[in-house]
């Protein structure tokens, strides 16, 4: 999957997804006031996925492990991922001290937030997506 799309590339996305991927460029906060700068760029890269992914595995890919490791590796790039996971691996080493495990479980809640993100972003690109293909 390319990590940069051509001007051509980012028209073959559905006009839909690509007027989201233009409001959260514009906006950059989401409703609750939240940074959202890297969700353009994800959707647009969760858009190409899908355009490859839905004529070959479907719609119920769910399970498929190929896009856990992709849409993983999206929110890694997009959305923070690596380093919500560099938090916890931090925390965990201080696991020992009582005081410490708060920080253990706000890191975790972080983690589960971005992934949470990149699934409901990827649902939405390929909800979108899927309906270019009718």
């Amino acid at each position: 999957m390319p990590r940069h799309r051509s001007k051509e590339e980012a028209r073959a996305l559905p006009q839909g997804l690509v007027r989201l991927i233009h409001a959260a460029k514009t906006s950059g906060l989401d409703a609750e006031g939240s940074d959202i700068s890297g969700v353009p760029n994800a959707l647009g890269d969760l858009g190409e996925l899908a355009r490859w992914a839905l004529p070959i595995h479907g719609v119920f890919v769910a399970n498929n492990d190929d896009m856990d490791v992709l849409i993983t590796r999206i929110a890694s790039d997009h959305l923070g991922l690596k380093e919500a996971r560099r938090e916890l691996s931090d925390a965990l080493r201080a696991i020992e001290v009582f005081e410490r495990r708060d920080r253990i479980e706000s890191a975790h809640n972080h983690i589960h937030t971005i992934s949470d993100a990149a699934y409901y972003y990827a649902g939405l690109a390929f909800g979108i997506t899927l309906t270019d293909f009718s």
